[in-house]
């Protein structure tokens, strides 16, 4: 075992102490207030983080509070940045520990954004600190940049790179391992429908982010109890658990799915598409329409885009997803919200056009309201081969570098890829979902390899300059 492992062991548990009280701040994006764009929970986790780093006697830039770094090395005038983030989505429902106490338990930390990403800025951090503790200096300056919007858009990094710059080259640690040298294109699209006239529907709603599948979704409705069992009956076909109550001529109906990361739809139940389903067993009257192109175009199955005219796919990056992340209805008219992973080479606007080719004969309209540009490296880069190979050195493993739907910061630089944390098999889970939860072992792993990264390892063209 080398310096940099003995002193890495030496931190676990100060890093698992690290990340808990990362976690116990709740720093979804939040209303913004003078100083703190993404709200105060937001700007306390940056703080935080920061003033931790400079514990360990680094240099510290808080920029504004959108987003900070922690700086080290330098000398040849080339950058390496790390690109991690300290928000985190919603927490939900269905947990069955508090999201915000990081309860340790079985090995596990559990907690919204134990995995997502505040695991990486830990495990970052502490590399960093190794390297400086054995008395290795780098040629080449490293940036560890940790930011506050990344679930939200990335304005944050939008904000830093006008006004503090770009880093030569780097990652994000907030994907998988080896490398993903790929990300999809992310396209979001509003889809709005006005009914054809009186409706029993008072109101829906279902989600809160779009890049989450929703897990429940609430409806009231104009009805009587024979409605009711009705919806009862269709939600037991479809071996979904719902909740019903009537009362003044009113019912509430609530129907429940599963939760899951909007880039990875297949691995939840959508909420929206079983209520549809359950809904088109009564008459629904001038929402008729409406209900009936969800239930035509996004069906509990039908993430791959097909019935949409969509289902893209090319071989960089693999076929197309969709994600409907959010509903409101009410009696007017109802919005559904889109998250769509699409491949490198599709053009958003075809997939707009397509889109709206398909809704408009249910007199509906589409419009884009959110597109992040995809992200793509090729496998044999410097880059990619370079972080291939301390990776290999440090597990012994030959996986293979991959593509992925999920969208990182690595798209907002130049010359950049997503870089770990969780290793193939990871037993951490829950991104985005209940539960969410570290397996600690991969953290403490996930930290040496990103220490042989940030010291230049047999990696690019800086090196350590002294040892």
């Amino acid at each position: 075992m080398d310096r940099i492992d003995q002193l890495l062991e030496s931190y676990q548990d100060e890093m698992v102490q690290t990340l808990r009280e990362l976690v116990r701040i709740p720093s979804v994006d939040g209303e913004p207030q003078a100083g703190m764009p993404f709200g105060e929970n937001c700007a306390k986790v940056l703080d935080y983080a920061l003033k931790k780093a400079e514990s360990f006697g680094f240099e510290t830039l808080n920029d504004e509070n959108y987003a900070g770094h922690v700086a080290f090395g330098g000398g040849s005038g080339k950058t390496l940045g790390i690109l991690a983030h300290l928000d985190v989505v919603p927490e939900g429902e269905d947990w069955t520990v508090p999201p915000y106490e990081a309860i340790v338990k079985d090995g596990y930390v559990y907690g919204r954004g134990s995995t997502d990403n505040k695991c990486s800025c830990v495990s970052c951090l502490y590399a960093l600190r190794a390297i400086k503790e054995a008395g290795l200096k780098l040629n080449d300056r490293v940036l560890l940049i940790m930011g506050c919007n990344e679930e939200s858009g990335s304005k944050d990094m939008e904000h830093y790179m006008s006004h503090i710059g770009m880093p030569d080259y780097g990652f994000s640690p907030d994907s998988g391992f080896p490398v993903c040298y790929a990300e999809k294109g992310i396209h979001r699209i509003a889809m709005t429908a006005a009914y054809e006239g009186e409706s029993p529907i008072v109101s829906i709603e279902a989600g809160n982010a779009v890049n989450i599948v929703p897990n429940r979704c609430h409806a009231v409705l104009r009805g009587t109890e024979e409605d009711a069992q009705k919806l009862r009956a269709a939600a037991e076909k479809l071996g979904a658990s719902c909740k019903t109550d009537v009362k003044d001529g009113k019912i509430e109906f609530e129907i429940e799915g599963k939760a899951a990361h909007g880039a990875f739809p297949a691995g939840g139940r959508n909420a929206v598409s079983l209520m549809m389903e359950a809904l088109s067993v009564l008459d629904l009257g001038g929402a008729q329409r409406a209900v009936q192109m969800l239930r035509d175009t996004l069906g509990e199955k039908d993430w791959d885009g097909k019935k949409l005219n969509i289902a893209l796919e090319d071989e960089p990056s693999g076929p197309l997803t969709v994600n409907l992340g959010i509903l409101r209805a009410d009696d007017k008219g109802m919005r559904v919200d889109l998250d769509i992973r699409q491949p490198v080479t599709a053009s958003f606007d075809e997939v707009l056009s397509r889109v709206r080719g398909v809704i408009e004969a249910y007199g509906a309209k589409a419009e884009s309201t959110h597109i992040s540009e995809p992200l793509y490296v090729p496998k044999d880069s410097e880059l990619v081969t370079t972080l291939m190979r301390v990776y290999k050195e440090i597990t012994g493993r030959d996986d293979q570098p991959f593509s992925m739907g999920g969208g990182t910061y690595a798209r907002t630089m130049k010359n950049a890829v997503a870089f770990g944390p969780s290793l193939p098999g990871s037993k951490s889970c829950g991104a985005h979902g209940p539960d969410e939860r570290l397996f600690i072992e991969e953290m403490f792993t996930a930290s040496r390899i990103y220490a042989r990264t940030e010291r230049g390892y047999h990696a690019f063209d800086f090196r350590i300059a002294e040892n």
